[in-house]
């Protein structure tokens, strides 16, 4: 039974996160556990169960008696990201240049990129498909470890890539495709170099527009006194 509900739990974690991601529930939306059970058929055991997952994430947060809200996506959560980018994305590539040097299969990650460059050409769910690519760095560099802390990142930076949509998408396959060819390739210090390169200019092309966009919402929230939202009973 205590299988069931985890299942399900994260059945409905993964339908929040993505809707949430894609911008179809909007920050600050209110998420009633009764309302989302009853969409979904399910008890609101496992909802709750989804939202404790979602709130350790950072994708929603909640207060005590207070039902769940959608986190609004900070300037401040954006710089964190970078900056956790910066440190985890070229020690993954080059432990994956690493492993690729020593044998390791590649015929995923090369896969990867292909259906990246098809997404960006199309301009269709092209920050899913380079997220996609980022996951596969992280999944040959064979770190346990880093691929649990990566994990708690994934969806934020997915989160990410959907509010900055003026990063260049080919431009971007173009750095991906040096990338990969360095970790293919087996050169670890150039996949090093060229990840930490390619984050710090996602930062650099990124934060005007971020700042721009997401500033008026922290001013508002700041000037807002909270109103008490009671949680479904």
């Amino acid at each position: 039974m205590d299988d069931d509900i985890d299942a399900t739990g994260r059945r409905i974690a993964h339908i929040l996160r993505e809707r949430i991601i894609t911008g179809e529930i909007d920050m600050g939306h209110r998420l009633g556990e009764r309302d989302i059970a009853e969409e979904l058929g399910v008890s609101r055991v496992p909802v709750r169960e989804a939202l404790h997952v979602l709130e350790a994430e950072g994708f929603v947060s909640s207060a005590h008696r207070r039902a769940a809200v959608v986190h609004r996506f900070t300037v401040d959560d954006a710089k964190e990201l970078f900056d956790m980018r910066m440190h985890l994305e070229p020690f993954a590539a080059a432990l994956a240049a690493e492993r690729a040097a020593a044998g390791a299969d590649t015929a995923a990650l090369r896969a990867a990129l292909d259906v990246a460059h098809v997404a960006s050409v199309a301009a269709a769910s092209a920050s899913s498909r380079n997220s996609d690519l980022h996951d596969e760095i992280f999944a040959l560099a064979g770190h346990a470890l880093l691929s649990r802390m990566s994990g708690l990142l994934t969806g934020r930076t997915r989160w990410l890539f959907r509010l900055t949509p003026e990063r260049d998408t080919v431009g971007r396959w173009d750095e991906h495709a040096e990338m990969v060819e360095a970790i293919v390739g087996g050169h670890v210090s150039l996949a090093q170099t060229l990840a930490a390169a390619h984050v710090e200019r996602a930062r650099v092309e990124s934060m005007p527009g971020l700042t721009e966009r997401l500033h008026p919402v922290e001013r508002a929230e700041r000037r807002r006194r909270p109103r008490r939202v009671v949680a479904d009973v």
